[in-house]
């Protein structure tokens, strides 16, 4: 556990596992009980003993001053994602959110430029055409599955690259070392969001990323209790964000920090059973006439399926490489939208809800074109295969197909 004294527990080895460092990874015990596990600090302030202890602090001697600006709790957690990540440093945020806004308005002023993949969250393209711009900030578009699309949209003024790794929803994949070269020869930052995947799968900072981004309520909570975000990467970029979180009013606050260290301990555990889980069904409907196509990078004949296998392999040891994959997938059914409400309605284990990386699986209907995203669960693969099945014999098929 860190100690307000100290601010900065050991990080674990890099050569020791991640399920190791998933569990102990900035914590150690209570100094004050012994407590094994990070306590809850629900604390608004923190004292000082003296004023000598007020000018130690002010000359840069760590002590905790406001929750807004840091918390004991929270610390433990963005000590414990940074190991993960393999960065320098990582900050808490309210929101995933929360992490991507705040990352962007510290890096682009007014006037600057910023190049977006053409697949993101429906949200953070609202942020980036909405707010950005309101701000002062150029953005333009590329597919980061192609690194000269992406080099073309490079101007002078950019300063941010932004793509998802696997993207929401369509799960497109990302050539992350290439944006990172591209990133590099502009002189811009390249920040990657991992909700996705988490760095149980991807490291995105080992391929040439500068900045990794979290919506933490997903993977990394597992559970669906709490919101959260974090930001990770160099110790400068870090700090930067932090101090615009601050000022936003967008830090985390203490006990998500508390549950989603709790959640992050068994984070390679659960992501293996997700992604074995997903790999099935992604056959399953693959071979059910009742799909007219799905998006999952695990499938060979996904156009992504080869730059995915190079990211995901070595971050990923202890997963079969053809299930290496995540536990999301997206399909669209060959009946359009008149066949999600049946599919949907018929199926008995998963959740009809957003969010996503739950240990129960949860379904959402996109685009209203009959495109579906799922995140598959942690349930035995064989409920969910027949579940799947007698949904998807529902399903009304065009005439001349299946």
């Amino acid at each position: 556990m860190l100690d307000p004294a100290s601010a900065t527990p050991p990080a674990e080895p890099a050569s020791l596992g991640i399920q190791t460092r998933s569990i102990h990874a900035g914590e150690a015990l209570d100094p004050s009980t012994g407590a094994v596990g990070v306590p809850l600090y629900q604390n608004a302030t923190y004292g000082f003993r003296s004023y000598a202890q007020v000018e130690a602090w002010r000359d840069g001697a760590p002590h905790f001053l406001y929750a807004r600006e840091g918390n004991p709790t929270v610390r433990c957690l963005e000590l414990k994602v940074a190991d993960l990540e393999g960065a320098e440093a990582a900050v808490g945020t309210a929101t995933g959110m929360a992490a991507l806004s705040a990352t962007l308005l510290h890096l682009l002023p007014a006037g600057a430029h910023l190049v977006a993949s053409t697949h993101l969250y429906a949200t953070t393209r609202s942020f980036l055409c909405d707010t950005l711009a309101s701000h002062g900030v150029a953005v333009d578009v590329a597919d980061f599955a192609d690194p000269v699309a992406v080099a073309a949209a490079v101007t002078p003024r950019t300063r941010a690259l932004l793509c998802e790794a696997f993207s929401n929803p369509t799960l497109r994949v990302a050539d992350i070392a290439a944006a990172g070269e591209v990133a590099r020869a502009a002189g811009a930052t390249l920040v990657v969001d991992n909700t996705f995947l988490s760095p149980a799968l991807l490291r995105p900072l080992a391929h040439g990323a500068d900045v990794v981004v979290h919506s933490a309520t997903k993977y990394l909570s597992g559970h669906g209790y709490t919101l959260g975000g974090v930001v990770a990467g160099r110790r400068d970029l870090v700090a930067g964000v932090t101090r615009t979180l601050s000022a936003l009013g967008a830090t985390m606050p203490s006990f998500a920090a508390w549950l989603l260290l709790a959640g992050a301990k068994t984070l390679p555990l659960r992501v293996e059973r997700h992604s074995t889980n997903a790999a099935r069904l992604a056959r399953l409907l693959a071979a059910h006439p009742a799909v007219a196509a799905v998006y999952y990078p695990g499938l060979p004949d996904d156009p992504g399926h080869a730059v995915a296998r190079h990211l995901v392999g070595a971050d990923a040891p202890g997963i079969a490489p053809e299930t290496r994959f995540g536990g999301m997938l997206a399909f669209r059914l060959a009946g359009g939208n008149a066949a999600v409400g049946p599919v949907l309605d018929a199926l008995r284990l998963p959740t009809i809800a957003v969010s996503l990386g739950d240990c129960a699986s949860l379904i959402w209907p996109v685009d209203g074109t009959g495109l579906v995203r799922l995140s598959v669960g942690l349930e035995d693969i064989a409920d969910l295969e027949a579940d799947f099945a007698q949904a998807l014999d529902r399903a009304p098929i065009p005439a001349g197909e299946g």
